[in-house]
């Protein structure tokens, strides 16, 4: 039943931001048990997002899913953007952190380098000096790597 609702929620959010083109639904997840759920909802934007933004967004989305009925009991609704521990999904993401250093994930190995290039299908990593292409297909997960030199 999740999946309906975390569907639903996708729905409306997308309605709701449309009208900002720099902001993007980044995901939906549904936590916890029936009367006691938390939907999360992370958005992201190109230039960032603002508490004033995610507290704004979240006001409309509850007001939406409490009219559609969305949510069977009671629940707690959090609207935020994905943090850097939260692996990049969109290729929009990709564009964001273009020039970071990104921890790539893939199959047999894990790479660390600088995003240098964001392309159709792929993105181009600046590994150990050398230029390294890597299909968007080939990449189980990325991250920001965060430094704090």
């Amino acid at each position: 039943m999740e999946i309906v609702e975390e569907q639903k929620i996708r729905e409306i959010a997308n309605k709701l931001i449309e009208g900002t083109k720099d902001l993007f639904l980044v995901d939906v997840k549904i936590k916890g048990n029936v009367g006691n759920q938390k939907v999360l909802v992370f958005v992201d934007g190109d230039n960032g997002i603002s508490i004033d933004q995610c507290s704004h967004l979240s006001r409309q989305l509850g007001a939406e899913m409490e009219e559609d009925e969305i949510m069977e009991g009671k629940y707690t609704l959090e609207v935020s953007s994905p943090g850097l521990d939260f692996p990049l999904v969109l290729k929009r993401q990709y564009a964001k952190n273009k020039g970071r250093d990104l921890e790539v994930e893939l199959d047999e190995e894990k790479l660390e380098g600088k995003l240098k290039e964001i392309n159709e299908d792929s993105i181009v990593l600046e590994v150990k000096s050398q230029e390294r292409l890597i299909k968007f297909e080939e990449i189980k997960q990325s991250k920001v790597k965060v430094s704090f030199k």
